[in-house]
């Protein structure tokens, strides 16, 4: 028996008119964001994380949010709550354990998993995404993964899956992710890239593509400023389509600050040149600033003139992959993590500095999202004015 429970509810006006969305494990809304381009009402979502439901109540402020452990949500509470749910959208963070001889959703590591098919079993939506990491086909031989997909099929959902690089869909990062989608009736289809980074491999589809967005192209509008510094003005008018775009009614400049780094941090950063981590050139730092432990990838210095490497929720910290920047002695800003995440400068995080690092680091880039939605809305044959599908 599921412990009843209040759940803490923020209402707001509903359109009707519009496919009602509902997003589980919803974060800072990056998923959302697209579908919403795309012509669905983001009627509802859910999350366990305060910060993650002010960020989502900002963004989404007609959305009904609630702020709960969804395991502690009864059936008949799910139904009632989300009755006429037609997509379900979400990230049920998951560790892909199990067992020895036992199935992998039963795996109590796996129970969110398990909560996200248990509300799709339920409410029965017409269309459902799933997003995890890209490891996921990979967790125990690929037996969570099967699992799933045979739970899903079983209650009449086609399905396409498959592990998607949000570099290939305009964003200007290289972060493969894992999608599982679902719909009733029609077949579903994965986005297919619209942009592409420049290699021997790729030349023949440069001609149909669009290049990859470059680390430079994403933030050459920022300001350059050291550790400790801040800045709440522009560096420049938009240098490109990319950063009009992303700074579209945005008229003031926020959360391009960085943390105060020590001195000994600062002088090891000196020595790492671009594409470099500390570790590929530890010979060449002096022994008393070499770093004592950390992954290969740590302390590494980004490239300028090529797409991000994947941010982590901790990009604003030296000593965490991939976050060095590649002209100045520091860590990434907020800002710039949001920039290369595809997050709009308006977009607003609401939390502690490192609850807006996580929120950033955690999410689904925005752009990923659109091309997710509009490849669901073309199976669906949904029609947006402001979209082209």
């Amino acid at each position: 028996m599921r412990e009843q429970l209040e759940i803490k509810q923020y209402k707001n006006t509903i359109d009707k008119n519009k496919p009602k969305l509902l997003d589980l494990f919803c974060g800072a809304g990056g998923l959302s964001w697209g579908f919403e381009k795309v012509g669905f009402k983001i009627e509802w979502a859910l999350d366990y994380w305060k910060p993650a439901i002010d960020t989502f109540k900002a963004n989404h402020p007609d959305t009904n949010v609630y702020q709960t452990d969804i395991t502690r949500i009864s059936d008949s509470e799910l139904k009632n709550l989300f009755k006429g749910v037609s997509l379900i959208v979400g990230g049920p963070p998951c560790q892909g354990f199990s067992t020895a001889g036992k199935r992998a959703l039963d795996d109590p590591r796996n129970r969110l998993a398990k909560e996200f098919l248990r509300a799709i079993k339920l409410l029965l939506p017409e269309t459902f995404v799933m997003e995890n990491v890209k490891g996921f086909t990979s967790f125990n031989r690929g037996k969570l993964m099967l699992e799933l997909i045979k739970e899903y099929e079983k209650i009449g959902y086609n399905l396409v899956y498959g592990i998607l690089d949000a570099v290939n869909y305009g964003v200007p990062q290289k972060r493969k992710r894992f999608f599982l989608i679902g719909i009733r009736g029609k077949m579903p289809i994965l986005p297919k890239p619209s942009h592409c980074e420049k290699s021997s491999d790729t030349t023949l589809f440069l001609e149909e593509l669009k290049p990859a967005l470059t680390f430079e192209e994403a933030t050459s509008d920022l300001p350059l400023i050291k550790a400790g510094e801040k800045a709440k003005e522009y560096a420049s008018p938009p240098q490109n389509e990319y950063q009009a775009s992303i700074r579209s009614g945005c008229l003031k400049l926020t959360m391009h600050e960085v943390p105060r780094h020590t001195i000994r941090t600062i002088k090891l950063i000196k020595y790492i040149p671009q594409g470099k981590s500390a570790f590929d050139i530890i010979n060449d730092i002096p022994e008393e600033l070499r770093p004592t432990s950390g992954y290969p990838n740590s302390y590494k210095r980004i490239k300028p003139d090529e797409p991000a490497p994947t941010i982590t929720r901790n990009f604003t910290t030296p000593s965490s992959a991939n976050c060095i920047h590649p002209f100045a002695n520091r860590a990434l800003t907020l800002r710039e993590g949001a920039r290369i995440q595809s997050f709009p400068d308006s977009y607003r995080f609401i939390g502690s500095f490192t609850d807006k690092r996580l929120l950033i680091g955690n999410a689904v880039p925005p752009l990923l999202s659109l091309a997710i939605a509009k490849s669901v809305a073309k199976s669906l044959e949904i029609k947006n004015n402001n979209e082209q599908i």
